[in-house]
Formats: C-alpha cells, sequence, structure tokens
C-alpha cells in the first residue's frame, strides 16, 4: 500500500523555507533503500531534487527529506513492512551512523553510557543537525524521560526509531511510546532498563 501522500502533504504545508536538515541523514537513508531494496528502489526516490548531488555538512529543504521518508515507505514496503516501519528504520539507520565510527565519539560525549544524560541533549543534538522544531527533556524517574517535539513534522515513528536505536547503542533495553498531540507535536515516553 503506498504511503500516506494526504499526510505527506500536510507535513510539508507545515514547514517554512528555512527549514532545514544536514545532508548526512539524507546519505544515510539513501544508502538504507540501495541496501534493503536495491539500485531500482534508489532511483525510485531518487527524482525530482532528491537527483542531485547532497553534500554531508550542507543543509537541504526539510520538505525534500519528508518526500525522501515517504518514498523510501513506497519503495521499501515490501521488505521492510508498513510505513511506519520503514521510517523506523530510517530512523534507526540514522542513529546508527553516530553510534558507530568517527560519529561515535560525539554520541560517547553526548551520552557517557547514561540515556538520560544523552537524552537531556536531545535540544543540544539537533540543533546541529535541523533548523526547525523544539525539544524539551524532563526525567520521568531514574530510568525514563519525556521528549516534547514541537513543530517537527517528522513522522514519529522515525524518531522512535532514533530514540530506540540509541537505546540499543547504549547496550539498554527499553521502550519508546509516541503520543501524537498533532502533526508536528509528540511526547515521547522513554523507558529502559
Amino acid at each position: 500500500m503506498p504511503s500516506n501522500k494526504t499526510e505527506l502533504a500536510a507535513r510539508i504545508a507545515l514547514t517554512k523555507p528555512t527549514d532545514s536538515v544536514r545532508g548526512i541523514f539524507f546519505r544515510v537513508v539513501f544508502e538504507l533503500i540501495e541496501r534493503k531494496g536495491g539500485a531500482q528502489a534508489l532511483r525510485q526516490v531518487r527524482t525530482g531534487s532528491l537527483a542531485k548531488d547532497i553534500a554531508d555538512l550542507r543543509t537541504y529543504p526539510a520538505s525534500d527529506y519528508l518526500n525522501m521518508l515517504y518514498g523510501a515507505a513506497d519503495a521499501l514496503e515490501g521488505r521492510l513492512g508498513n510505513e511506519n516501519q520503514v521510517f523506523n528504520a530510517c530512523g534507526r539507520a540514522c542513529v546508527q551512523n553516530f553510534s558507530t565510527g568517527p560519529g561515535q565519539v560525539v554520541f560517547g560525549i553526548l551520552g557517557k553510557g547514561d540515556p538520560q544524560r544523552l537524552f537531556a541533549q536531545t535540544r543540544v543534538a539537533f540543533s546541529t543537525v535541523v533548523t526547525y522544531g523544539k525539544r524539551e527533556h524532563r526525567p520521568a524517574g531514574s530510568k525514563g524521560c519525556i521528549l516534547s517535539y514541537r513543530g517537527d513534522m517528522q513522522p514519529a515513528a522515525y524518531h522512535v526509531g532514533i530514540f530506540e536505536g540509541a537505546l540499543e547503542a547504549l547496550g539498554f533495553k527499553g521502550t519508546v511510546r509516541a503520543n501524537v498531540l498533532g502533526l508536528d507535536s509528540v511526547d515521547f515516553e522513554i523507558s529502559w532498563e
């Protein structure tokens, strides 16, 4: 079943021309698409503005990122499941990029092996890679927190994948529940053991 293009259009309508995402996240998702779906799947997604070369450290429109995520859902649904499962896989791939290799240094500095410490740095971390939205961290006991996202139009399942991947990278088992308040407002309840 194709991804929800009505929802995609509504999310794009929430973006401003200045809302952007670092190119590295486009590259990571393109690599996931090619790895899971092959060259044909990647060609299916890399059309229009997504066909151009994208540099890791430059920023590109958040609307293009949304188009890419929904295109990934269309290209990979037969291999990874429904659109939310594909969005989740894209989020996990993005955090894995920072939890291994050279990115591991930054991941280690931010988290120091402690999920609470890592998630408390979400606002700072995201401000270096996207130009939109506000994020707040509130502890919920010693092994849990709530991350409130406002003005972030990316699908909730994408962020759930990021947070689940972060917990796994730190060696913790946990759960992430998204309480969707609107297309660009979500409270993520995260707990770990």
